[in-house]
Formats: structure tokens, sequence, C-alpha cells
């Protein structure tokens, strides 16, 4: 049967041209990722707390899509077992990440400010992969119910040779749709909003960042080696947009993570943080028990994670919930259906997002001044190291320029 590739009448454009046509036109109207390119690498010591401070700002020759941390060492355990593993070692050997910045528009900002273990299991809320750890070469469950580490921490199966990537995407989290990859071209990091100006600082912890070690002895090394030092590699993933950048209203996105040790007695309908007034995807809560002593300065653990210390989460407006959530375990189930992953054990999300849209975020910038803007809760356990981590991911300008509210 013959095929028909002209074009309208009158035209000598055939069906093949108009269809290249429309490719091309697609092309151009997308960014191409060029995937991880290394940025900096250098060795690093975990034989006490300690901090990195990058020596130069983030290259922006192109607008970046993420960035990558790759630690690799070795952990030596010897005379006993380490008395209790922390559920997220090993990732919590990076304490901390954080990224500092002048945009052009919004001024002194921080993208970034959060631990190594949050960021290690928040990609895992969106069905995001590629946070991995691998401990002697093989790869390592992730995190789930119950939260518990992979890394035994025995001198039966020591040496350890520990590989973890952590991946930061620098837009919005909303899941790993089509649709939203593309939309996440207006929060890449654009060098004429940032110019030289991101630096960043990774604070590493010592041995008791995987847990309580007594009776234990551990010692850190290369990998693959009983000698030399742990290293830390940094990744960008750039992104080439074409044509499209000259159309991109670009914004930022910020992701800061509180910890509130106060809440250590039952209570209903308790203040947890005052939010900031801005877009907001999403609020990430984490809830569990503090690691206690002997614990050095300077390293923050959870030293269990649990869904069972709060319900009835919810983000409120003048007293008025936004979402009205009336149990954690449902609201959380109905997530992992929407995101269509496993939300591990002491992660409690409230997402606005879950239509894999960034336009669907609470406009919190169109709050009138004065008006309250809160996260509260009920907490049911009462204990002395109840600990809980607050993430506000929020969204300063880019496509919501255009959709100011009155």
């Amino acid at each position: 049967m013959a095929v028909n590739n002209q074009g309208p009448p009158g035209s000598d454009v055939s069906q093949a041209d108009r269809a290249r046509a429309i490719l091309k036109a697609s092309a151009a109207s997308v960014g191409r990722f060029q995937a991880p390119e290394l940025f900096y690498t250098q060795d690093v010591s975990f034989a006490a707390v300690n901090s990195l401070n990058v020596p130069r700002p983030l290259n922006l020759n192109r607008p970046i899509e993420s960035m990558q941390i790759r630690l690799r060492f070795r952990v030596t355990v010897t005379v006993g077992n380490i008395g209790t593993v922390a559920p997220e070692a090993p990732q919590t050997m990076l304490q901390s990440l954080i990224l500092n910045g002048t945009h052009r528009q919004y001024g002194n900002l921080t993208p970034i400010r959060m631990s190594g273990a949050t960021v290690f299991a928040w990609q895992r809320l969106f069905q995001g992969q590629g946070n991995d750890l691998l401990i002697n070469e093989s790869l390592a469950a992730g995190p789930g119910r119950p939260f518990t580490s992979p890394f035994l921490g025995t001198t039966g199966a020591s040496p350890y040779d520990i590989e973890i990537t952590y991946n930061i995407p620098f837009g919005p989290q909303m899941g790993i749709g089509q649709s939203a990859k593309r939309d996440l071209a207006s929060y890449l990091l654009q060098p004429a909003d940032w110019g030289d100006t991101l630096q960043l600082q990774l604070n590493f912890g010592d041995q008791t960042a995987l847990g309580i070690i007594a009776p234990a002895t551990v010692a850190f090394s290369a990998y693959g080696s009983a000698a030399g030092s742990p290293s830390c590699s940094i990744y960008l993933n750039y992104s080439i947009l074409g044509p499209f950048a000259n159309s991109l209203e670009t914004g930022v996105v910020v992701k800061q993570e509180q910890l509130y040790p106060q809440f250590i007695t039952a209570g209903t309908a308790l203040r947890i943080a005052q939010l900031q007034k801005q877009i907001t995807t999403g609020v990430l809560v984490k809830s569990g028990t503090q690691q206690g002593a002997p614990t050095t300065a300077g390293v923050v653990n959870f030293v269990t994670l649990t869904d069972r210390q709060l319900d009835r989460t919810q983000i409120l407006t003048d007293n008025k919930p936004v979402k009205n959530n009336q149990n954690n375990i449902g609201m959380k189930a109905y997530l992992q259906r929407m995101f269509n992953t496993v939300h591990p054990a002491g992660y409690f999300m409230l997402s606005f997002v879950e239509g894999q849209n960034p336009q669907l975020a609470y406009r919190g910038d169109g709050l009138a001044g004065g008006s309250l803007y809160e996260l509260y809760s009920d907490v049911l356990t009462t204990g002395a190291t109840q600990i809980m981590g607050v993430t506000q991911e929020m969204i300063y300008g880019g496509p919501f320029m255009s959709l100011r509210p009155a």
C-alpha cells in the first residue's frame, strides 16, 4: 500500500520533512544532559570530625543539573563487633553538605544544607535511584521499613570496602516522568545567575558516625587497602540547552534541613516548626531518636527511625490545614502509590507535587503579611532522645514569576 508523503495541496513539503522539522524543534526546546564530569577530588580523613571547604567555586561554564559526591574507603573492625550500628550508616560519614552562593536576583542563598544521610534517602521518596551503596563490591539494599543498615559492623565480615554515591539534583523532586524531567530545565544552576560564587562545604564525621562503637576498634584507610586515606570526588552534570536557554525564566530550589530535639514529651497538635513563606513543593519530616554518648561532638546520628513517633502531621495556614492529613500511615501509603516507591521508616513526606508538575506547588509566597505558615503534629511517644529533622523544599522564582498570585 503506497504511503502519501506529500504535504497539503500546493505544498512540496513531504510528511517525512515535516516530521524531521518537528523533531528538530523538539530537540531545541529541551536540555541535553552531559553526564557527571569530575570537578574536584581529594583525600579526606575520618580520624576526627573535620570539614572540606572546596577551594574553588563550582565551575559554571554551562548550566548544572545536579552534583554527585562519591566517597571510597575501607573500614576495618577489630577487637569486637560495633555495639550499635546507626541505621543510616555508613552514609552518615558525610554528616552534612552546604552549598552557598550569591544569586543575581535573590542575593545570598544556601540552596542545599542537608545531612548526607537524608540526601542519600531523599530521591528514594520519588522513585529515584542511583544513590548507591556498595559494600565489598555488592550493591546494598535500599532504605526500607524497617530502616536498618546493610553495614554489619562485625569483625567476622571485616574489612569493608565501601563506595557511596550521593546524587544531589538542583531541581524540585517530583518523580521520574519525562514531563517532570523537562520541567527541571528552569531550575538548573545558571552561569548568569550565580557567576563564580557557589561554594561547597562537606562536613565529615569520625568513627562514631557509624554508631555506638564500643567494644569495637575501628580504623579507616584507602579503598581496597590497609593503608592510605579515604577519598572524596565531586562530579557535576551539565546541560546544553541550545536556543531554549533564551526563553527560560530561571529559578532556584532551596532545601535546608533543620533538627528539632526539643519534642521529647507526647502531646497533641504541637507546633513543630514555622515554615518559610515561599513556594513550597513539599516538606519532609524525619523522626526517631538521637544517638547518645559516647558520640563525638559535631556528630549527629539517628540511632532509630520510626513511623510511630508522629501522627496527624500537617501544614497549617492560619490554623487551617492545607492538606487535611488525619493519619500519617495512610498519607504515607498514598504518596507511596503516587510516587510508585517505598518511603523508608522514619521518613514522612507532605507533598504538593505528586502530580509531577512544579506548578502544583503551594504558593506560600502569596500569603498575607502576618499570616501563619506552620508545621504541626501529634507527638505520640515520650523519650529524652527523641529528635526530628524537617526539610522544606522551596522555589524562588522560575516560571512562577509569570504566575504571581494576585
